[in-house]
Formats: C-alpha cells, sequence, structure tokens
C-alpha cells in the first residue's frame, strides 16, 4: 500500500500557513508532513514582489505534531555538513520521539551552500559532504544504541556522549539521493531512500541497482524490499486556472540550474536572477513537476512512480488553493492506490 505524504514549504509559506496546511492535510488521509530544512530559501521574492519565507523547521515541527494525533512529520532534508553537529540532531530527535512516539523522522541530504556559507562556512567539495554524511548517521545511531559514547571520527568527535532522554533506536532516517554515490549510501546506512526531479528510466537503470549495492553492503539482501522508498513530487493544481497554477512555480526556477547545488552560491537573489531566465515551460518537462487543471494529470504521474514500488509520494503543492489539492488527493489519488 502507498502512503502519501505533505510537503511543508517553509520558504514558500509562513510557519503559520505551513500549520494550517497540516490541519488540511490531515483530514485529506495525508499520512506524514515532511518540511524543508534552510537556512536561506532557494529564492528570494514572489512574483508580486512580496518576500520569500525561511522559518526554522527545528523549531516548526514540535507545533506541528501537537496539531494532529497521528501524522508522522520530518525533516526533508536536513544537511549535517558544518552548522549542526550530528549529536545536536540525536539530541532534538530523541526530545521529539519522547513527546510524540514514533511519530518522528530523520531526512538527511549532501547540502547546498545556502544552508553553511552564509554562516561563515566554506562549502566543502560534494565527495566531503557525502563523507560527513555518512559519518553523522553512524553517529547518530550509536548515540541512540549506546550509553556514554566516545567516537573519533574524521569531522566530529564525542567525549562521553549521551542521550538521557529519548528511545533507543533511532527514528527512521531517510537519505535524498539523486546520484549513485548517495542512493548507494541510502541503501546501506539509511531505512529509506528519497528522491526529486528523477525519470522512471533513470531510476531504474542507475539508482535503484545503486541503492541494491549499497543494500548488499550493509548484510541485508539486494532486495529493494528492504528499504523504504519515496518520491518527491511538486504540483500546481487549479481547476479553471492553469495560468495561475504556473504563476505560483515561477520562483522555483532556479532549482532547475544545476550549478546551485554544487557551487558555493548561497544568495537567493542571485539563484533567482538566473531563475528568472529559464524558460517556465522547462518545469513542465521536468519528471515530477506538474502544472494543471486536471486531476487525472496528478494520478498518471503518480501511477508512475507506484508502478516503480514507491512506498510513500510527497507531494509540494504550489496550488493557489491548497485545499483545492488536498480535495483532489483525497478524491483522487488515495481511492486508487492508498
Amino acid at each position: 500500500m502507498t502512503t502519501f505524504g505533505w510537503f511543508a514549504s517553509l520558504e514558500e509559506f509562513t510557519p503559520r500557513e505551513c500549520l494550517d496546511q497540516v490541519d488540511t492535510a490531515g483530514p485529506a488521509g495525508f499520512e506524514t508532513t515532511w518540511v524543508n530544512d534552510h537556512f536561506h530559501p532557494w529564492f528570494d521574492h514572489f512574483e508580486d514582489g512580496s518576500a520569500a519565507n525561511c522559518g526554522s523547521s527545528w523549531s516548526w515541527m514540535p507545533a506541528a505534531l501537537e496539531r494532529t494525533d497521528d501524522m508522522r512529520v520530518g525533516t526533508g532534508v536536513s544537511a549535517i555538513v558544518h552548522r549542526y553537529h550530528p549529536a545536536n540532531i540525536a539530541h532534538q530527535l530523541a526530545t521529539l520521539d519522547e513527546m510524540y512516539p514514533g511519530r518522528v523522522f530523520l531526512g538527511l541530504g549532501t547540502g547546498e551552500a545556502l544552508n553553511e556559507s552564509p554562516l561563515g562556512y566554506s562549502m566543502p567539495e560534494w565527495s566531503e559532504c557525502a563523507q560527513r554524511t555518512a559519518e553523522a548517521i553512524r553517529m547518530i545511531r550509536r548515540l541512540f544504541s549506546e550509553d556514554f559514547v566516545d567516537y573519533e571520527g574524521r569531522f566530529w568527535d564525542l567525549n562521553g556522549a549521551h542521550l538521557y532522554t529519548g528511545p533507543d533506536t533511532a527514528p527512521p532516517i531517510w537519505v535524498a539521493a539523486n546520484g549513485t554515490t548517495a542512493a548507494r549510501m541510502a541503501g546501506d546506512l539509511a531505512d529509506g531512500f528519497v528522491t526529486v526531479f528523477e525519470s522512471p528510466e533513470r531510476l531504474e537503470d542507475t539508482l535503484f541497482p545503486a541503492i541494491k549495492r549499497g543494500i548488499k553492503k550493509s548484510d541485508r539482501n539486494d532486495s529493494l524490499d528492504d528499504i523504504d522508498m519515496c518520491i518527491h513530487i511538486h504540483v500546481s493544481y487549479d481547476p479553471d486556472d492553469e495560468a495561475a497554477a504556473m504563476q505560483q512555480c515561477l520562483p522555483w526556477r532556479g532549482t532547475q540550474l544545476p550549478v546551485f547545488f554544487s557551487e558555493d552560491i548561497s544568495d537567493p537573489r542571485v539563484i533567482q536572477e538566473h531563475g528568472d531566465k529559464v524558460d517556465p515551460n522547462v518545469l513542465r518537462e521536468n519528471p515530477g513537476f506538474i502544472v494543471t487543471t486536471d486531476p487525472e494529470d496528478v494520478v498518471e504521474e503518480t501511477r508512475k512512480y507506484v508502478d516503480l514500488g514507491f512506498d510513500e509520494i510527497v507531494y509540494q503543492s504550489h496550488s493557489p488553493d491548497q485545499q483545492a489539492f488536498a480535495d483532489l488527493v483525497a478524491e483522487h489519488i488515495i481511492p486508487e492506490f492508498g
């Protein structure tokens, strides 16, 4: 059975608006909420000139968990590069899990400059970011499973660190991957794999084999059944006006330029300046980015990934009317796939 998640975009909406979306998503049948964890947003302003947002996910999650009795909430995704120590993340996870048992998860990615450079840190090469992510996962798991941990790592140390509060097992850890190295890491070290903007063909030909190699390295077997899989889909739906739906997506065009994921560029104004030059139709051509007035378009895009075996589909809705999108999922998606 496929489950469905809501993506609370603290870049696109205020923290209060995102909390209201949790109230909308729960009754519609969404079982999880994923929230971005950035210091700077991916863009500076909207088409009408109003400013972007960028609230703190770790401050926001307890309020979101309090809004619902059963929805699971976690980061989509955090980067443990410079601004976080793995033990700080473990500490916050343990506290949240004690208050909301079984309802917290951690999504991890290898990061971008917009999280690190504004705080005075130099963004490492991607290979180092990947190594830091792997070391952080190992440290977090040890902190949950062992007492008074000593750890001498390549990037961080622990000196008798002990989590007095929280469970003995770390909450589920997901690794985000759009390349083979991170996909292999997900199979080896994580409970789940999450991705975005990937075609079914590349998933089957490139990323799934890498996940299997990681699973095999972890002493599990090499089946994708041994790891949860999630894909993040962008949707902007308006039942009457496709132009209005597209208008909501325009600030996200900078995310279609790979340079901003690899270079030490952290100023949202610069990202948006270049993104504004991207033809809006590029969004339509991107796998997992839907702009439509027809619910069947969302159904068919979802079907592609359900048929590939994804356990969870997370929708980031740019829709002018969020209730209309939640109703679409409740009426067309969950009855079909849930």
